[in-house]
């Protein structure tokens, strides 16, 4: 049995400010309802963004951990807490051009729970949809793909 109940954050980079406000009241139920305590969010784009931000309010509520994901050791924006950031050794020796996929693959490994915003298939978002279906992870997408018909 899991003790500690983990979720993790894909998205598409553009991601409308709304969106905010929808990820605080789904992640206040996973805290709430499912005892989600530990998050692992991204660093790139406007999704990871909110996602990052409105775990901080509610971290000033909840006694969650915060884990921010690297993908690159040398582009950490500046409003990330780099105590809170973690880069994973699968990552170390990972091309430039694959270490977002890396990334995201690491946190959907570590996760039972997926916050998602995807509005289309055609992204690698989308893909790591397909991967977290095939793990059974509970998945919770914010955006506008009808999650029904993957």
């Amino acid at each position: 049995m899991i003790s500690v109940y983990c979720c993790t954050f894909i998205g598409h980079r553009d991601c409308v400010p709304e969106t905010q406000n929808k990820l605080y009241n789904v992640i206040e139920l996973l805290i709430k309802e499912y005892n989600v305590t530990t998050f692992y969010v991204g660093t790139h784009g406007s999704f990871d963004y909110y996602a990052y931000t409105t775990l901080c309010e509610l971290e000033k509520i909840y006694d969650i951990k915060i884990i921010v994901v690297l993908a690159y050791l040398n582009n950490i924006p500046d409003y990330f807490d780099r105590e809170k950031t973690i880069f994973p050794d699968v990552l170390e020796k990972s091309p430039f051009k694959f270490a977002v996929i890396k990334r995201n693959n690491y946190m959907i490994e570590k996760s039972q729970f997926l916050i998602c915003c995807i509005d289309h298939t055609f992204s690698n978002s989308y893909n790591f949809i397909k991967k977290a279906i095939s793990k059974k992870m509970k998945i919770i997408n914010l955006g506008k793909l009808d999650m029904n018909k993957i």
